[in-house]
């Protein structure tokens, strides 16, 4: 009887040590790691889509509608362009008018207004840097008359993005645009920056909470010179601005 307790006591004693074994040595062996994989591919850019026109003074906010009066959206662009731009309305002005600006954007649904603007983008995923440049490629010229040496000149930039890109260089405070200027340069994204979509507006709304509001209708001026003015004929004058984003030089 005895021998038969001490035999239980060591069975029981043999089967806990092998317990305790097992279970350490497993521990690893008890998991194994899955991977994940997703190829990232360049995106494409739809100017006819409602969100891919940045509104530059709220970047977090509802973008500005491609159907906005006075908005021109480009056809053409794929991954890398420009995006939209807006039309510039001088209003109607007198004979020997030297000056007049550019009417600001009226947003739909009475969502206020906005300065003029040029959105631009870039979703390659392989982001070798930009500018964004403006050159007056027509000048103001009715059936009969064109106005010799007029220039427009653009002020109170501001440029946001909707998404994490970042563009170091400053904005120029003031860009004028005329037919002897050529190619003037707004914006330049250095290789690594400029990623997303972006919206350079000249003037701002009397919403928007910085030292520029209430300037989105005199940051767009038409200049004309006073001997040109002087002799202007009557009618509908019509010039051309070209945007371009292109690459560094």
């Amino acid at each position: 009887m005895k021998l038969r307790k001490l035999c239980a006591i060591a069975l029981v004693g043999t089967i806990g040590v092998a317990t305790v074994g097992t279970v350490s040595a497993s521990a690893d062996q008890l998991s194994l790691d899955s991977k994940g994989t997703v190829e990232v591919e360049g995106g494409m850019i739809d100017p006819t889509k409602p969100d891919n026109i940045t509104d530059a003074e709220k970047p977090d906010g509802p973008a500005i509608p491609p159907t906005t009066p006075g908005v021109e959206t480009n056809p053409d662009i794929k991954d890398k362009g420009i995006i939209a731009v807006s039309h510039l309305d001088f209003g109607k002005i007198q004979v020997n008018t030297t000056s007049a600006y550019a009417a600001p954007l009226t947003l739909e649904d009475g969502a206020g207004t906005r300065g003029n603007i040029v959105s631009f983008g870039d979703v390659t995923g392989n982001y070798t840097g930009y500018t964004v440049t403006g050159e007056l490629t027509s000048q103001f010229t009715n059936t009969t008359t064109t106005l010799d040496g007029a220039s427009i000149t653009y002020t109170n930039p501001l440029l946001d993005t909707s998404g994490t890109g970042t563009i170091a260089a400053a904005v120029p405070t003031s860009v004028v645009l005329s037919t002897d200027g050529g190619v003037q340069t707004f914006v330049t994204a250095a290789a690594g920056e400029g990623s997303g979509l972006w919206t350079l507006e000249f003037g701002q709304s009397s919403i928007y909470e910085g030292p520029t509001a209430g300037t989105d209708a005199n940051s767009v001026e038409l200049s004309i010179p006073t001997s040109v003015a002087s002799a202007m004929t009557t009618g509908m004058y019509t010039a051309t601005v070209t945007w371009t984003l292109g690459a560094l030089a």
